[in-house]
């Protein structure tokens, strides 16, 4: 049941009944769009996997592209709900900003082939589709990014965190650390993106100004 103190009603047996459906879709589509490239993926193969058809698909969503985006959203709601759940559960202001970069490669690790995916697939999208992914990219990243900073406030505050670096501007530094090892891992062979993590957590350790030698 929906806490009602956060906003959320709970959800009719009806609308539990089409998000179900809906899902057992994406996962059909995550499954196609990992195999194949998102041109040569088709709402038939899509639908097949699903185990309805094309029709009752078309009920649900109104073109492949729908399908991706649906596909998509959910993954980038799975990745931000999750790295929040661990924030919340280390402790302190260091543990928490160790925990939230390491899990970047955690998650990218155990989805990278949807993650390159997502990564190359630019071509035939339409730009209202692009527009969209954006948007909806961009509002999660900034309040995750908005969380990160006030636990760079605190660490700052309590005399953990090196002093010199404004806290939105420690935040957006020490979350682009995951980012860049990412981008390389995507340019090369390397399959074990996890093995970068001490590396990285070194890295952030020396900005915070934790680092002890």
């Amino acid at each position: 049941m929906a806490d009602p103190r956060s906003g959320e009603r709970k959800l009719s047996r009806k609308e539990r009944e089409l998000q179900f459906r809906m899902d057992i879709v994406i996962d059909a589509a995550e499954e196609v769009f990992a195999e194949f490239s998102y041109a040569k993926a088709s709402v038939e193969e899509i639908a097949q996997r699903a185990e309805i058809s094309v029709g009752t698909l078309y009920n649900l969503f109104h073109s492949k592209e729908e399908v991706y985006r649906a596909v998509v959203s959910r993954a980038q709601g799975s990745f931000f709900d999750e790295v929040e759940r661990r924030i919340d559960d280390a402790r302190g202001p260091h543990e928490k900003v160790l925990t939230a970069v390491s899990y970047y490669f955690q998650h990218f690790q155990r989805y990278q082939r949807n993650f390159r995916l997502y990564m190359s697939a630019t071509n035939g999208f339409q730009w209202e589709l692009k527009d969209k992914l954006v948007a909806e990219a961009q509002a999660k990243q900034v309040a995750f990014q908005t969380h990160v900073t006030h636990i760079c406030e605190q660490g700052l505050d309590e005399g953990i965190f090196r002093k010199g670096i404004p806290g939105d501007v420690l935040a957006m530094t020490v979350l682009s650390i995951p980012q860049a090892f990412i981008a390389a891992w995507l340019d090369s062979e390397d399959d074990d993106l996890t093995a970068h993590i001490p590396r990285a957590l070194a890295v952030v350790d020396r900005v915070l100004g934790t680092d002890v030698t």
